[in-house]
């Protein structure tokens, strides 16, 4: 029988022993190697490679909601959307950037350096906007070339449109890309880089209102981005619609009777400051910007030198002219300068110190009160009467009408200008002449004025005194139809001048129209009694630019300003206007017949019982009958 004996050799026994000990040793490192590397992937880079693995799967696709409707008083559309073909990119999902990028720049009309650095600063899980608007043709292409370029996909969304186009461009605004700036600004409001936001007008002032929740849906996509299905829907939450106190059938008039001129036109409720029409001239078309707006086109608005998105109706400065006399007259007589029956002859000149004064009327007027003075807007009038005056109480006056400053309308709103003794000591560190009174009292000089100043004013003189903050924003309505937000009319101040000095000068106004010697005969209407005052501002001495030429012979910056502003029915106003021709090289009388259209076209379409019942003359009231001061219709 065979015995088998254990091998005890120490040596053995020994080197056995150490192979055990490297074996668990390098088995122990690989252990621990894996398991540094698994702690690596699942805890520390485990949420990045969990968004790998989802986006190898789910895609995030932006959803827009629709941006709430701007319409009239009346609920006209004049701002909706319309559905947009975008191009999107998920940076991460792209094997080749730069040339994903030449070929996107190169359809879109783009260029390559900044949309490139643009979309590097993208969030590189998260559609980025490349291009807003693309044509059918663009889309086609795309999706032919869809498995080319993985990462690129386009998108259905909605789109701001303006079907007026031109029309009351300056109220509605328009919509732009949102800034760096911007988005720094209202980081805590969830705008995203490649978002639209209000740039301008109402799209920029009610943004809060208007803007829709936006948010992302997560769907599930095959290997070249196409969907599938719906893994996590969003649901829409759309803007709140603004109804605004625009009429814009007036507006409409409006702009197509001043279509061949710069300037502007206000219509005002004088009951309580509604904003009825405000058109700028030139305009632009709010549609150019809405897919995003090119370097050619942004660039010619910018260089054109008539500033179309410039809205004069509340940024124009320009001396007031003859229609700063109805200012003038409430000082006069207030101050008790001049009784309204006391004449004062006009020769057609004032002579102060070495410098002569001339009147516009060559000859003068002869003896002539207060009513006939702004009937026939005599100068010399108000030069002897601004003398006696003083700057002081004409610069407190004016002021007391709401000129010189903003009338609170809005922010990029500007205030115009009263000069006086201490803004010219701390503008040109001199003192003020007397002479410099006299220019001052027919509204030439240092004055400024706006158009909405303007319309404010005479909107004060027909109410009998009171002064509105106007008002563009009439209610803001939630999409199932609930009022979240109504406008109050805001009374900035009463006048306090008394009613008998308020008759009087809205009976020189009233003599402006109807007089036999009035300036603006021209806005008469058959059936309705209308009040307003000329006014016409010059821009320069003309005495080197050749004052016997025509005004088309002369450069555009050279010729007068023409100034209208209107207020009727005189008993029970309902509508102020106030007009402005830049630059027209025509008298305030041109543009007389203007507001007679527009007064015309607002009355018969709104106020058909005040053509039957406003067939005299004489003044009952002040105030809209049946209608406290600020009360709606």
């Amino acid at each position: 029988m065979t015995q088998w004996r254990f091998n005890s050799n120490p040596a053995t026994s020994d080197a056995l022993k150490r192979r055990v000990v490297i074996f668990g040793v390098c088995f122990g490192i690989i252990l621990l190697g894996l398991f540094i590397r698994l702690w690596n992937l699942q805890i520390i880079q485990g949420a990045k490679f969990r968004t790998l693995s989802e986006d190898n799967r789910i895609a995030y696709r932006l959803v827009q909601s629709p941006r709430g409707m701007v319409l009239d008083s009346r609920g006209e559309l004049l701002a909706d959307n319309r559905a947009s073909f975008n191009i999107y990119l998920i940076r991460e999902n792209v094997k080749k950037l730069k040339q994903t990028i030449r070929l996107l720049a190169e359809i879109t009309e783009q260029p390559f350096g900044e949309l490139y650095k643009r979309t590097r600063n993208a969030n590189p899980f998260r559609p980025f906007l490349i291009k807003a608007d693309i044509s059918r043709k663009t889309m086609a292409f795309l999706e032919e070339h869809k498995p080319d370029y993985p990462g690129v996909f386009v998108q259905v969304t909605s789109l701001r449109q303006y079907p007026s186009q031109e029309q009351a461009s300056h109220v509605l605004g328009y919509m732009g890309e949102v800034s760096n700036r911007q988005l720094q600004r209202l980081k805590n409001q969830n705008y995203r880089q490649g978002d639209l936001l209000g740039q301008y007008g109402v799209e920029q002032t009610q943004e809060k209102f208007l803007r829709g929740q936006n948010g992302f849906k997560q769907v599930e996509v095959d290997a070249y981005g196409r969907e599938l299905h719906v893994v996590r829907p969003f649901v829409e939450k759309p803007g709140n619609n603004v109804y605004l106190t625009i009429d814009i059938e007036l507006q409409k008039k409006a702009e197509e009777l001043f279509e061949a001129h710069e300037g502007s036109i206000v219509v005002l409720d004088p009951s309580d400051g509604a904003i009825l029409a405000m058109v700028s001239k030139p305009s632009f078309d709010p549609n150019i910007f809405a897919g995003g707006i090119d370097a050619k086109d942004w660039k010619s608005l910018m260089q054109d030198p008539l500033k179309p998105l410039e809205n004069r109706a509340i940024r124009g400065q320009y001396p007031p002219g003859s229609i700063f006399k109805i200012v003038m007259g409430f000082a006069i007589l207030n101050e008790k300068i001049a009784r309204s029956a006391e004449k004062i002859l006009c020769q057609g000149s004032f002579p102060f110190g070495k410098r002569v004064f001339q009147d516009w009327k060559k000859g003068g007027h002869g003896p002539i009160d207060f009513v006939q003075s702004l009937a026939q807007s005599c100068d010399v009038y108000y030069y002897t009467n601004g003398h006696k005056l003083g700057i002081k109480r004409i610069a407190h006056y004016a002021r007391m009408f709401g000129l010189g400053a903003p009338t609170g309308f809005g922010a990029a709103e500007k205030g115009g200008l009263v000069p006086s003794d201490a803004w010219k000591r701390r503008r040109f560190k001199e003192r003020w002449y007397q002479g410099e009174t006299i220019s001052v009292s027919i509204g030439q000089g240092f004055n400024l004025i706006t158009p909405m100043q303007a319309a404010n004013l005479i909107a004060t003189v027909a109410n009998g005194g009171y002064l509105w903050k106007p008002y563009l924003v009439k209610k803001v309505l939630n999409p199932g139809g609930k009022t979240l937000f109504e406008s109050k009319p805001q009374l900035i101040r009463k006048i306090p001048i008394s009613r008998k000095i308020f008759r009087k000068v809205r009976e020189g106004l009233k003599e402006v129209v109807h007089g036999k010697k009035g300036t603006a005969r021209k806005a008469r209407l058959k059936d309705v009694i209308v009040a307003g005052k000329t006014g016409t501002a010059q821009t320069v001495d003309l005495k080197h630019t050749g004052r016997k030429k025509k005004p088309e012979e002369l450069l555009r910056k050279f010729r007068d300003h023409g100034w209208f502003v209107a207020f009727a029915p005189y008993e029970n106003p309902t509508i102020a206007i106030a007009i402005l021709g830049e630059n027209a090289g025509r008298p305030g009388s041109f543009f007389a017949p203007y507001a007679k259209e527009l007064i015309s076209f607002y009355l018969q379409k709104n106020e058909q019982q005040i053509l039957a019942s406003n067939k005299t003359t004489g003044e009952k009231r002040l105030l809209p009958r049946n209608r406290a001061p600020g009360e709606r219709r």
